[in-house]
């Protein structure tokens, strides 16, 4: 994990990561495609929520006053207005003290690109919300 918001960065760290896995293991089995896919559907991923792209990412925010204000299923009720998810920072159904992960929500069907902006336009939203509220 990275800490900072430098999403485009990470993004394309992971793009050259999954490049340099696709090449190996191009070489490994003399095969020009190596992961199954879907002409529609996209990457075939163990789970069928990931069908698509594959790609969950999240922003980790530092939200105490919007927590206290709305609770977590608010804050959830917001980013799912906005395609994405609430989480406990350190995974699904951990607890929520002060900070909470939020994803994408939507996978299948969506290119990269766009579930990426839904994160950061979620995030962004959320930490309004939080500056917005006085001490």
């Amino acid at each position: 994990m990275e800490q900072g918001g430098d999403i485009p960065s990470v993004f394309d760290r992971l793009g050259r990561g999954a490049a340099a896995v696709e090449e190996g293991l191009k070489k490994v089995t003399s095969r020009d495609e190596v992961y199954m896919s879907h002409p529609v559907l996209g990457m075939i991923t163990c789970c069928p929520t990931n069908l698509g792209t594959g790609m969950r990412g999240s922003g980790h925010i530092l939200i105490p006053k919007l927590i206290a204000k709305i609770g977590f299923e608010g804050i959830d009720k917001v980013a799912r207005s906005m395609n994405c998810q609430a989480r406990g920072s350190t995974g699904e159904h951990s607890e929520v003290i002060d900070r909470v992960d939020i994803s994408n929500w939507r996978r299948l069907g969506y290119p990269e690109y766009n579930l990426v902006e839904d994160m950061i336009k979620c995030v962004n939203v959320i930490s309004q919300m939080e500056d917005e509220i006085e001490d």
